[in-house]
């Protein structure tokens, strides 16, 4: 995801009444939820207080490496005053983990820290005044007499203190405050530090559990085979697969909830997942066409070229930009193009759902916990207090687990078989039947004037919409289908994720046209983490090198003068050159690149340099990169989330692709989905823009300008233009 979404407002409003804002005290719910720390009141959603002072914080973000659960808990801590580190877990079903930017409990488009920096600090005070307020009674002094650190509240003028654990019972029983005196950044003891994150210890030494690892007694395992690009399961051989050794059912799902969305599939159950696949192996389905039979690459590719000559929908116009175009002095274009794109997380897709008639349990990997509830309330029935969704670690999401196809897998095949069943993707069911960044070509245009100014800019984007598509486009189109944000784009006739990026350019060009032509096919498709920026940022940054070199300027001074009216953004690029050194001498045979880009309120720039061997085989020296994220919770997140995104980066600008042959897709796992090595990760140094803005989203933004800061230094370093990705398929290779 990667827009404030709305649900249905009255669903939404009614979820929001029934608990009076972010904070309940004494808000209950049935035994099933109880938190796994027992002992002690729980003085709201958030935090549990045992009697031995141990304080366990509640995460609703899903935590999938990027690090929401200690930046958040940060948050509630700094402004609680308890003691850090705390103990946690995750939780999932209550209104107050609503993601107050999308409306349900969901974790993406980098609206984890930002759409609980409020939340968590407000219900951290509020849950410091009632601990102190429980003291001042007990002690017979006023409130304003006492203070809490460290987990422990003091009287100023006595010296008598408590510790939360002492305090926590009658601290449950105070009404909260409703507007707390919040810290102001310059008091902030805990934010801002590099902190040790409370997840790093447990995925070390294998106390983390993820979905993978999550075993009941009497479940079954189950392997799947999806049918390929809208296709129907034609025959296979039950009693094949029921002679292997372990096997318990075969059974079809996939025809239950989303009609628009359903993919038929065959699973095999038994004992262990190495018997259920042998089982689907000894079945081996077969599946009749779809009239898509001869679909490949070329013939998307061919698609894309005729529709640049299209119109198309138009996302945004400023000025008039056929007059301009008309009377500019010289005239640019390209084509630009991505491919389709695996997110490729280390954990495949997989969900334990156990349906007991009368309740339904579920265990999941999964971004979207508020999605999985609302589909497992359709299929099974139940109302939701009913239904429990365990959220667990995530071994990567990247946008994949905001779906929740594989949840409402196990669900339908647990109730249909009555038992407990322990549903696991193969790495090449997700490579092959996952969702997709959908692959796009741009046709970019710009006009320039006698002055050499670029005066009309126009980027036309051809390619699937992942919320328009009729093919196999994300359930979440259903959840939000009388949104206004949808239904703005089906009136507009634009699918957002298609022109973001573009549409919201911060460049300052006086005749500005962006335009969509709607071009799909049945891969499916979804949201990448970056979503539109992924490629819209390769189109944008590389043409405007491209313009630059027309207009005859510095690639950086054309970017600054064009962000004149941006002064945040500018100042991001900006910091970026300076540390970079951008302009001054580099080491022989060394070439700088440079790309900006503003995606989910963060503005990030990146100075790429390089060496090129033999005129193909790229050196990757050093990275700089600067971005304006607002107050940085934890450095070392930032940090890590920066070197992540390089990574992503020069895995996709040079490898990453998945490409289609009758009807299929060719790319199944690693050995031929390449991701970077170790060995070609370059220096890398970060830089913020120090401010008290309030944070902004990270995750997302951390990769956009990698492959366009690359592309640009490679021209400069060989004289030779490179539009398409990835660069393996030009002959480069990374050193």
């Amino acid at each position: 995801m990667s827009q404030a979404m709305e649900m249905k407002r009255r669903t939404f409003i009614q979820s929001v009444a029934t608990v009076g804002g972010a904070l309940v005290v004494g808000f209950h719910l049935p035994s099933r939820y109880a938190s796994a720390a027992t002992d002690g009141p729980e003085l709201n959603a958030w935090v549990h207080v045992a009697p031995d002072n141990t304080v366990t914080l509640r995460a609703s973000q899903s935590e999938m490496g990027q690090g929401p659960t200690n930046g958040n808990l940060m948050m509630f801590a700094e402004e609680m005053e308890c003691a850090w580190p705390v103990s946690f877990e995750f939780g999932s079903g209550r209104p107050e983990y609503i993601n107050p930017l999308a409306g349900l409990q969901i974790t993406g488009g980098s609206t984890a820290t930002p759409g609980f920096w409020d939340v968590m600090r407000k219900a951290g005070a509020q849950t410091r005044h009632m601990l102190i307020n429980a003291a001042a009674k007990q002690w017979g002094v006023s409130a304003d007499e006492c203070s809490a650190r460290n987990s422990v509240v003091t009287h100023a003028g006595s010296g008598m203190s408590a510790t939360f654990g002492e305090l926590a019972a009658a601290a449950a029983q105070e009404t909260p405050p409703e507007e707390p005196t919040l810290k102001t950044p310059d008091q902030f003891r805990l934010i801002g530090t590099a902190t040790q994150r409370l997840d790093s210890k447990m995925k070390v030494t294998g106390e983390a559990i993820y979905g993978m690892d999550v075993s009941i007694p009497g479940m079954v395992v189950a392997a799947i085979r999806h049918a390929p690009f809208g296709a129907k399961i034609a025959a296979y051989d039950e009693a094949a697969a029921m002679a292997v050794p372990g096997v318990h059912d075969v059974l079809e799902i996939g025809q239950a909830v989303y009609p628009e969305n359903n993919v038929p599939c065959l699973i095999v159950t038994a004992d262990t997942y190495w018997q259920a696949e042998q089982g689907l192996k000894a079945a081996n389905p077969t599946f009749d066409g779809n009239g898509w039979a001869g679909l490949d690459s070329a013939q998307i590719h061919q698609a894309f070229v005729e529709g640049a000559e299209e119109e198309g929908a138009l996302g945004r116009v400023d000025g008039d930009f056929d007059a301009a175009i008309a009377s500019a002095d010289k005239v640019v274009e390209a084509h630009y193009e991505v491919p389709y794109l695996s997110h490729s997380p280390m954990e495949p897709m997989n969900c334990l759902a156990d349906y007991r008639g009368d309740f339904l349990e579920i265990w999941a990997s999964t971004q979207d916990p508020g999605g999985g509830y609302i589909m497992a309330e359709k299929l099974s029935g139940l109302p939701q207090d009913k239904i429990k969704i365990h959220v667990t670690f995530l071994g990567g999401g990247f946008g994949r687990r905001v779906e929740v196809d594989y949840l409402e897998q196990a669900v339908e095949a647990s109730m249909k078989l009555k038992k407990p069943v322990k549903l696991v993707w193969s790495r090449e069911e997700d490579m092959q039947n996952n969702f997709h960044r959908p692959a796009y070509l741009a046709k970019m245009t710009a006009g320039i004037d006698a002055d050499g100014k670029p005066v009309a800019w126009r980027h036309r984007n051809v390619g699937p919409g992942i919320w328009l598509s009729p093919y196999r486009s994300s359930r979440l189109k259903d959840l939000f289908a009388d949104s206004d944000f949808l239904k703005g784009q089906r009136e507009s006739g634009v699918d957002f994720h298609a022109v973001q990026g573009g549409k919201d350019i911060g460049y300052d060009f006086a005749n500005l046209q962006v335009s969509w032509v709607q071009k799909d096919f049945p891969v499916p498709i979804v949201f990448l983490r970056g979503v539109g920026n992924t490629m819209n940022c390769f189109f944008i940054e590389s043409f405007l090198d491209e313009v630059a070199e027309t207009v005859g300027k510095d690639p950086y001074e054309l970017r600054h003068e064009l962000l004149a009216k941006e002064p945040r953004m500018q100042a991001v690029l900006d910091l970026a050159a300076e540390k970079a050194g951008w302009g001054k001498p580099l080491p022989k045979g060394h070439y700088q690149g440079i790309a900006f880009h503003n995606s989910f309120d963060t503005p990030f720039a990146d100075v790429i340099e390089i060496s090129v061997r033999g005129g193909r085989r790229i050196k990757v020296h050093k990275v700089v990169r600067a971005l304006d994220c607002g107050i940085v919770v934890n450095p070392d997140q930032v940090e890590a989330q920066c070197q992540s995104g390089l990574v992503w980066g020069l895995t996709m600008a040079m490898y990453s692709e998945h490409t289609v042959r009758g009807a299929k897709l060719v790319e199944s796992n690693f050995d031929n989905y390449r991701l970077l090595r170790i060995s070609q990760m370059p220096e890398m140094e970060w830089h913020t823009v120090k401010n008290t803005n309030s944070p902004t989203g990270i995750g997302e933004p951390v990769f956009h300008t990698v492959t366009p800061a690359l592309v640009n230094a490679l021209y400069a370093a060989t004289g030779k233009r490179v539009r398409s990705v990835p660069l393996k398929n030009h002959g480069y290779s990374l050193a």
